[in-house]
């Protein structure tokens, strides 16, 4: 029971730290906005396919992994599986990979949009 319970606990530990790497960068991406000139944005935005890429695909995880915790929680809740389930510990694990996949989404635009932001 105590793995179970120091388990539980750390990811929610990670997801508190998620949260404040996840405001801080979008934060951050909003003041450099005002530094950025809007015509060169969009410019080397259409140039450069590997952001869009990057973003559609961490983006895709993310919403995946949303909607299998969603699927999860409701299976864990109204099904005969639930017990099941739970013990994998699906709810933690897709909660994590949502988060990972979210961060590395807005990281991708912070290192994008901090390239070439007016000094």
């Amino acid at each position: 029971m105590q793995l179970i319970d120091f388990f539980r606990d750390s990811i929610e530990v990670y997801t508190i730290g998620a949260a404040f790497i996840m405001i801080f960068l979008i934060a951050q991406i909003l003041y450099m906005m005002h530094k950025v000139d809007k015509d060169l944005l969009k410019a080397k935005l259409f140039l450069n396919e590997a952001v869009m890429q990057k973003t559609w695909m961490y983006i895709s995880v993310a919403g995946a992994s949303f909607a299998l915790n969603s699927l999860v929680r409701l299976a864990t809740q109204l099904t005969l599986w639930g017990a099941v389930l739970n013990v994998f510990r699906l709810n933690e694990i897709t909660q994590f990979i949502f988060l990972v996949a979210f961060i590395m989404a807005v990281y991708n635009w912070y290192v994008f949009i901090g390239s070439f932001v007016r000094k």
